[in-house]
């Protein structure tokens, strides 16, 4: 066991530090990402020669000289920095990359409801057009006016509506566009991401107001002819079948975006984050705190660690040999 305990102290040591260093590379060549791989490749160089210059230092402690002490010990201090940084980095992106998920999520439910809310009304406008159609064969001037004006106010709140949606949208790719951007984030990438998720739900709002635009006008027509023809109460018939699947079909989207949104990181800190009384972002900055504070600074310790009993071993054998006589045979 005692052979065996300073091999595995090795390897857990190795393995936290090469943990780190990768999460440390990522999240550095991610912040250069114009020149990755020359950046990995440096990066990887200093996290090697970290590990060997504490070491160095341990083993070596009393015999260099005090200037290459005060250097070594300042350079191994910063790149414990910079590999914190860097894991800090790494960790926030992959956590903001799933915070976008989620709020395109929570976006595209909310358009979906609006859709439905729209249907709705169409639907009830429908109705009572079609039981005021079967109520009387003869409808008065002022009466089809009356429908006419209903459903065109109606038709206007829901373009309203998805008019602020989409200068939500606007506004949501404008303050990605304005904020810093951080010290380890993508901007550009992330704006990119962001502009291609809205390309479908802008081509969806424009179709609908369009369509909006086009019911306008045929109302309109409509109400033209029954003042004109006095339509039969059989030709204008509304056939609602079609918005009622419609609204069973955004429902079952809603479903199916919940359930992406629930299989995303961020429940479990929603939770812990409501326990505490934080925001999710606050919950997930101090958990990425706390991980970086013992990340790398552990395999350091452990590293010396190792160092300290390699050393101790290597001394009791030499004072072992030195203190047992050798036995000359006669």
């Amino acid at each position: 066991m005692n052979k065996l305990f300073p091999l595995l102290l090795f390897c857990v040591s190795v393995l936290i530090a090469g943990t780190a260093a990768f999460f440390s590379v990522k999240g550095i060549g991610l912040l250069f990402a114009g020149s990755f791989l020359p950046v990995v490749i440096m990066a990887s160089s200093l996290e090697i020669g970290k590990l060997f210059a504490v070491s160095f230092l341990y083993r070596k402690w009393k015999e260099i000289p005090i200037t290459l002490k005060l250097y070594l010990s300042s350079a191994v201090v910063l790149l414990i920095a910079i590999t914190s940084l860097g894991i800090f980095g790494f960790l926030s992106d992959a956590y903001q990359e799933s915070k976008n998920k989620v709020t395109y999520f929570e976006s595209k439910i909310q358009l979906i409801e609006s859709q439905n809310q729209s249907i709705q009304q169409q639907i009830s406008t429908q109705t009572n057009q079609q039981k005021s159609q079967e109520s009387t064969t003869e409808t008065s001037a002022d009466r089809f006016k009356q429908i006419y004006d209903d459903y065109v106010m109606q038709q206007n709140k829901t373009m309203s509506l998805l008019i602020d949606k989409r200068q939500q949208m606007d506004d949501e790719l404008n303050t990605l566009r304005e904020s810093s951007g951080g010290l380890f984030s993508n901007k550009a990438k992330k704006i990119e991401q962001l502009t291609q998720q809205q390309v479908t739900d802008r081509a969806d709002i424009e179709q609908q107001i369009k369509q909006i635009k086009s019911n306008i006008q045929s109302e309109y027509n409509k109400f033209l002819s029954k003042i004109d023809t006095q339509v039969d109460n059989q030709q204008n018939t509304i056939d609602l079948d079609p918005l009622y699947q419609q609204i069973d079909n955004n429902n079952q989207q809603i479903l199916s975006l919940k359930s992406d949104m629930k299989n995303t990181d961020i429940g479990s800190f929603k939770f812990i984050a409501e326990s505490f009384g934080m925001q999710v972002d606050d919950a997930v900055k101090w958990f990425i705190i706390m991980i970086v504070v013992v990340f790398d600074p552990l395999a350091m310790c452990l590293i010396i660690g190792y160092n300290m009993y390699v050393i101790k071993t290597n001394r009791t054998q030499v004072i072992t040999k030195s203190i047992i006589p050798t036995v000359h045979r006669k």
